[in-house]
């Protein structure tokens, strides 16, 4: 049970790793060529880690990302439009993760009532 735990966690923390990865790697402009060296780079480590069940909507977009972003080497579009892509997803990715720290359905009448 600690070991799927344990593996599940790692598994977890290296898909973060890569979205955070990607994330700062195009922050700049960047050439195709160049995406092409550091995706292949930033994705080997996930080659050598055990893939585990994941239940959470964040969680499975998060491997979706991870799963499409690693192919961006055969993709035929510019530099300019894969970093936008690819910026826009993360983008949309932070959100499904921060949306469940959002106040429960049930308080938020509460706050318009008191008002």
């Amino acid at each position: 049970m600690k070991k799927d735990r344990y593996i599940r966690s790692k598994y977890i923390r290296e898909l973060e790793r890569f979205v955070n990865r990607i994330v700062d790697f195009f922050q700049t402009e960047r050439t195709k060529e160049q995406i092409d060296a550091h995706i292949a780079k930033i994705f080997a480590p996930l080659e050598d880690i055990e893939t585990t069940y994941l239940q959470s909507e964040y969680l499975k977009e998060l491997e979706k990302f991870v799963e499409r972003n690693a192919n961006l080497h055969l993709s035929e579009k510019e530099a300019s439009q894969i970093q936008e892509d690819v910026l826009k997803e993360a983008n949309l990715l932070r959100k499904l993760k921060r949306k469940k720290s959002f106040a429960k359905e049930k308080h938020r009448g509460k706050s318009l009532l008191e008002d």
